[in-house]
């Protein structure tokens, strides 16, 4: 189960996340109904209230995001632009993207759930060995693959799509290095009996190997600041094995993490630090133009979770696309959820390492798993204010099963407590049946064990109404559209239609709400135009920043002006996308074809804008300006001139020949 975020890395979608929704329900489920009482006992130490709360958090400040504000004024200005371009009453929310909050809230689930199953699978400590070595596997094939994709990126895949791969690449050193210190505990340790060491030596030379290639994964698909990190993380793993081994007492202890300390401080000195840049891009070295616009507008509770991307066409520069810059994974909390749940983020990282790195001390011999729990809240802290790779669906579950693997053997004397646990049953079990018939009812209510499997019931059903929910994707939040070149393709501005209606007929539920009832004398043609532009209404009900929507809301309302204001919805397009180059050419052919949006001061100059951006340094687009030029009003065309004049007194001599 461990390895499916790494099978369906390549194919992170809607379908995709369902599917694992659907198989950690089940992994949940099982281990729900199927554990022992006593395993389920040990499992409850873990759930500490403040460590459910921890959990808990997260969903709680997502859903304050999704829910309705009763008080105008509060919640995102969107939302009331929106309704008034629309005409229809719409309810203010935190988050300016529904759908996208929706989804990053389902991405938590399946985090938590990830590590709920590795947390209850790894109570024993052969089993904790086995997806030891299972996690150092897939690491070492993602370092793998990750060598490869960067050996293969010229020419081969897309520069919107480059993948570093970081944050696997540091938990497999973090996890190589436990396990070859492991594997030696295991050749020093006496035996009872002789045996051979031959079981410690392959699995030494395997933990070698898979750190030999997770070094070379950050050394040369990441920064200099990613290779210190994983030094830290590492160095963390080392102090816990060096106060074990070598300085005992008070003042060992002292000496070591003096050490420690002082090598903390002189690797922060090597780390390339922009003190002109926000705290949480002051570490990265990609481009952040658009974030730092971003970080500028934070409001306290966030723009929603999942929502960078649809900000980024706002604050984007001209033709930059969705994929090009990608902010830190600090820089995303402190946007999407605000930088007081950034704060308390760092907070509980620190605390968890703190206990983390306590309770491997405390440890006899599974000390290595909370220690790569400490060492990866390090490498991963410094990680996130780096690089994006943390939020990534498949390594994000590689770390929540690290973080389950972590916690589930901190706890000191956790086969003793099993066995009293045991004991105890049996006991009961044998003693008078008069006696056991009055003490089970208390028995039952006072220990942890039953409610811990009513919950874990109840979150692996929650997963399966999850799956259910994404496989069937019956809801009305739309998918991106592909508006490239609709204004001068009859084909293009077909197929975009036919997406549409897909999509409206995909909605169960809503079905009715997007098709208009008609009766036989009605227009076919204009039905169909009206289905279109309720299914784009009902997209934008739920994602008002979609650009793309706008604009093809705009296209169709032309053909109902009575009805829908036109100009309002190309100004929404304008606000929403006004550096897609992608949108230009659909943009001016409605634009330059639309009397009303001529005569309004703030589009023409918008208008105009469009304009320059295709006539300058844009030749691809110049058929397009053509395109719409023909189509355009008399009053759109000259309009038009009057702007390419301005640039190009040439062009326009070509336009003019050209005719309608």
């Amino acid at each position: 189960m461990l390895a499916v975020p790494a099978a369906i890395a390549a194919a992170e979608n809607l379908r995709a996340s369902g599917v694992l929704s659907g198989i950690l329900a089940a992994a949940i489920l099982a281990v729900g109904l199927f554990s022992t009482s006593s395993t389920l006992a040990c499992f409850a130490k873990l759930l500490r209230p403040l460590f459910i709360l921890a959990l808990a958090a997260p969903v709680l400040w997502i859903v304050l995001q999704l829910i309705p504000i009763p008080l105008r004024g509060l919640g995102n200005q969107i939302w009331a632009t929106a309704s008034a371009a629309l005409d229809q009453p719409l309810a203010e929310r935190f988050s300016v993207d529904v759908r996208e909050t929706i989804l990053a809230l389902s991405h938590y689930n399946l985090v938590i759930a990830a590590a709920l199953v590795t947390a209850l699978v790894t109570l024993d400590k052969h089993r904790a060995a086995q997806v030891l070595y299972v996690l150092v596997s897939i690491t070492a094939v993602s370092g793998i693959f990750s060598i490869w994709r960067n050996n293969n990126l010229s020419g081969s895949w897309p520069a919107e799509q480059v993948w570093t791969g970081s944050t696997a690449a540091a938990l497999g050193v973090l996890l190589s290095t436990a396990m070859a210190i492991r594997a030696l505990d295991q050749l020093r340790r006496p035996r009872p009996s002789p045996r051979s060491p031959t079981g410690p030596l392959a699995l030494l030379s395997c933990a070698i190997l898979s750190l030999i290639v997770s070094v070379a994964a950050i050394a040369l698909c990441s920064g200099s600041t990613a290779l210190i990190a994983v030094l830290l993380g590492v160095t963390t793993i080392l102090t816990v094995v060096a106060i074990r081994k070598w300085f005992f007492g008070l003042w060992g202890r002292a000496g070591v993490l003096a050490t420690a300390t002082m090598l903390f401080v002189a690797a922060f000195t090597f780390i390339p630090f922009n003190r002109n840049a926000d705290l949480t891009i002051a570490l990265s070295t990609q481009s952040r133009a658009a974030t730092e616009r971003m970080l500028q507008d934070t409001h306290p509770i966030g723009t929603g979770a999942g929502t960078f991307v649809a900000l980024l066409p706002i604050y984007g520069d001209v033709g930059m696309l969705a994929m090009r810059e990608r902010p830190t994974a600090a820089a995303a909390v402190a946007v999407e959820m605000g930088r007081t749940f950034l704060c308390g983020l760092l907070i509980v990282a620190v605390i968890s390492a703190c206990i983390l790195f306590g309770r491997a001390l405390s440890r006899n011999h599974a000390y290595l798993y909370p220690a790569v729990g400490a060492g990866a809240s390090v490498s991963l802290t410094i990680l996130a204010f780096a690089e994006n790779s943390l939020f990534d669906l498949w390594a994000s579950l590689l770390v929540a099963a690290v973080y389950g693997l972590a916690f589930a053997q901190s706890l000191s004397g956790t086969a003793r407590d099993v066995e009293s646990i045991e004991l105890r049953q049996l006991t009961q079990e044998a003693s008078d049946r008069t006696t056991a018939a009055r003490r089970i009812p208390s028995t039952t209510f006072a220990s942890p064990w039953p409610l811990t499997r009513v919950a874990l019931t109840m979150i692996g059903l929650l997963l399966a109404a999850q799956a259910a929910w994404m496989v069937s994707q019956s809801w009305p939040f739309g998918d991106r559209l592909a508006v490239t070149a609709v204004a001068g393709s009859n084909e293009a501005w077909a197929s975009a239609l036919q997406s549409t209606r897909e999509n409206a007929e995909a909605i169960s539920g809503f079905t009715a709400a997007v098709r208009i009832k008609s009766d036989k004398s009605t227009d076919p043609q204009n039905t169909g135009r009206s289905a279109d532009l309720n299914a784009f209404s009902a997209v934008l009900k739920y994602s008002p920043l979609r650009g793309d929507v706008w604009l093809m809301l705009a296209a169709l309302s032309k053909q109902h002006a009575a009805a829908y204001d036109t100009t309002s919805f190309l100004k929404m397009s304008y606000y929403t996308a006004p550096n897609a180059l992608d949108l230009i050419p659909l943009r001016l052919s409605v634009a330059l074809g639309t009397d009303a949006a001529i005569k309004e001061p703030e589009l023409r100059d918008l208008i105009r804008r469009d304009l320059k951006v295709a006539m300058t340094g844009r030749a691809a687009l110049r058929p397009a300006i053509a395109t719409a030029y023909q189509s355009a009003s008399a009053d759109g065309r000259a309009f038009a001139e009057s702007s390419i004049s301005e640039l190009d007194p040439g062009y326009v001599q070509k336009l003019r020949s050209r005719g309608p």
